[in-house]
């Protein structure tokens, strides 16, 4: 079964228990994962037991300390999957180190909020980001809503045959602006096209890094989970983070993850049938059908050549 863990060490805002983001984990449940929590240090240890970790904005200390870094580091190095959250005014209105973490993957976060005063929901601070890099993250993405959050800075130096650093989707080119702290005062600035969500591939593991809380929470439904595409971009972050293939041997036997829309009578029909005990799950579902398919398929390819 496929583990997703939890970081809550360093008075996380995103916990498994926060009623917040009740909706976010509810996915998690049902899709099937087996969820779980590091408390008390994270360790190298405590994270093998885990396909992904969520680290959901740490705020307020304590800090994340230095082995912690390097167990986080090595454990992406050896395959693992890292989800960093972080929030508006980055590091320093949270009073966290995320960056000293993700400046290891070519991230850091930007102490800033992004506004935007022609594309957003309700309020300027709540920017429409509708610009994105082709990215499996990204696939059938048009618009995500970035409330009170901060932007990336992106460092492709580290980039070399084991590191590849992205930036897939940016604040506006046209009417965005932000307010960053310059290490005394707030100032804004005029400065379009910023990244805000950004991807690593790092040796065998993936890293994706997002200024934004919000996106996960069910609180306001003009710039939460169901907002505009931002479920979708959710479900198309975790399904990357797990599809790690790097064998042929892994190919047979490791699932893949993917999101697919599906007629809302035949969902409701077949959660009907699962609820009763005719199927475990809506993957066995899948699976069954399209292994039919495939069978199927071949039959009319060699009746084809037959004749």
């Amino acid at each position: 079964m496929t583990t997703i863990g939890f970081d809550q060490s360093h008075n996380n805002k995103l916990t498994i228990e926060n009623t917040t983001f009740a909706d976010f984990v509810q996915y998690l449940f049902d899709s099937d994962f087996k969820l779980g929590k590091i408390e008390a240090g994270i360790t190298k240890e405590k994270l093998n037991k885990y396909d992904l970790f969520i680290i959901g904005v740490p705020n307020l200390g304590p800090n994340l300390d230095t082995d912690e870094i390097n167990d986080l580091v090595k454990y992406v190095e050896n395959g693992g999957s890292l989800l960093v959250i972080n929030d508006g005014g980055g590091d320093y209105e949270n009073k966290n180190n995320l960056s000293e973490l993700t400046k290891n993957f070519g991230i850091r976060f930007n102490s800033d909020r992004l506004f935007d005063n022609k594309f957003f929901s309700e309020k300027n601070s709540h920017p429409i980001i509708q610009d994105f890099k082709s990215h499996f993250i990204t696939r059938d993405i048009f618009k995500i809503i970035h409330s009170n959050g901060c932007t990336l800075i992106i460092d492709k130096s580290i980039e070399n045959s084991d590191i590849d650093v992205n930036s897939i989707a940016f604040s506006s080119e046209t009417t965005s602006w932000h307010k960053i702290f310059n290490g005394q005062e707030w100032q804004e600035k005029s400065e379009q096209h910023q990244p805000i969500i950004a991807a690593t591939h790092y040796s065998l593991g993936k890293v994706i890094m997002i200024g934004n809380l919000s996106i996960f929470s069910n609180l306001n439904k003009s710039y939460g989970i169901t907002a505009a595409d931002n479920f979708k971009l959710i479900t198309n972050m975790i399904s990357w983070l797990l599809n790690k293939v790097g064998t042929e041997e892994e190919q047979l036997v490791k699932p893949v993850y993917t999101t697919v829309a599906i007629n809302q009578d035949l969902f409701y029909w077949i959660k009907e049938m699962i609820n009763k005990g005719k199927w475990k799950k809506l993957d066995d579902v899948i699976n069954f059908a399209l292994n039919v398919t495939k069978i199927r398929m071949k039959e009319v390819e060699k009746d084809g050549k037959s004749e």
